[in-house]
């Protein structure tokens, strides 16, 4: 059969290159915006730095977009936890998103890290993921942010 065009085919990659990513963000981007205005995306971290030396010793790493915060990463030096920095890290982000006029924050968490520390904060459990991975649980928790960051009930600070 001459001048048959063969059909689309699948391909299965670990590394699809980047015009293959963008492709398909582009179109699901584009399809969104039909419900959506573009979510405006904006970084955020608070650091906990030395004074001295200027290393970093612990941080938070998150975005605000569509009036939500989103933590992503959370991680103080094992020698400065329970000192209350993780609670700090996360107030400040939340006063911080409370300023970009942000309504909600969300974050997850495995059950060998510290969903507590987020529960303490006043972080509400809204779904999990058992076995994930095999053994655990994965937490997905949010909070409403409204006025100022309310102070931590109790002074467990974990992460």
């Amino acid at each position: 059969m001459s001048g048959t065009v063969a059909g689309p085919t699948l391909e299965l990659t670990d590394q699809p290159d980047i015009a293959a990513r963008s492709w398909v963000l582009n179109g699901l981007a584009a399809s969104n915006r039909a419900y959506v205005d573009e979510p405006g995306k904006l970084n955020l971290a608070v650091l906990i730095r030395d004074q001295r030396q200027g290393d970093i010793l612990g941080g938070l790493l998150g975005w605000t977009s569509w009036e939500w915060l989103r933590i992503e990463l959370l991680y103080v030096a094992p020698e400065r936890r329970g000192a209350g920095w993780g609670t700090r890290l996360v107030r400040a982000a939340e006063e911080e998103a409370l300023k970009r006029l942000c309504r909600s924050a969300w974050v997850d968490s495995y059950s060998f890290q510290s969903p507590g520390f987020y529960e303490q904060l006043g972080y509400t459990v809204f779904g999990t993921l058992d076995d994930y991975p095999t053994g655990h649980r994965r937490y997905f928790l949010q909070r409403k942010l409204v006025g100022k960051a309310q102070a931590p009930s109790t002074t467990d600070d974990r992460a």
